[in-house]
């Protein structure tokens, strides 16, 4: 799979807020640096989305941008809004370090 195509099917995991389809296109050391500090990695995913889920069913992504191996984003979920900015590459994204706005 392409790059591109590792981040877009991380993209629709999280618009579906489908942990199994997230984890399919992350790296085996994948962290997502949250507010507060706290990190979570790959085999946290179906207990971080459980969470999300209370507050929505799913992940409206607007506003994309990519650049090499780098992409930004806005989210929401329910209530929350926030934006991630994400590194990935042909083995996955790596790394996405969320704000809330």
């Amino acid at each position: 799979m392409s790059a591109e195509d590792k981040l877009g099917g991380y993209a629709n995991g999280f618009s579906s807020l489908d942990a199994n389809t997230i984890a399919a296109n992350v790296t085996d050391d994948y962290k997502l640096l949250d507010k507060n500090g706290a990190v979570y990695e790959k085999n946290d995913l179906p207990g971080y989305i459980a969470e999300l889920r209370k507050v929505g069913d799913e992940m409206e992504i607007t506003d994309v941008v990519v650049d090499g191996g780098k992409a930004w984003c806005k989210w929401r979920v329910g209530d929350i809004v926030g934006a991630g900015l994400i590194s990935f590459s042909a083995d996955g994204v790596s790394e996405e370090q969320l704000f809330y706005f």
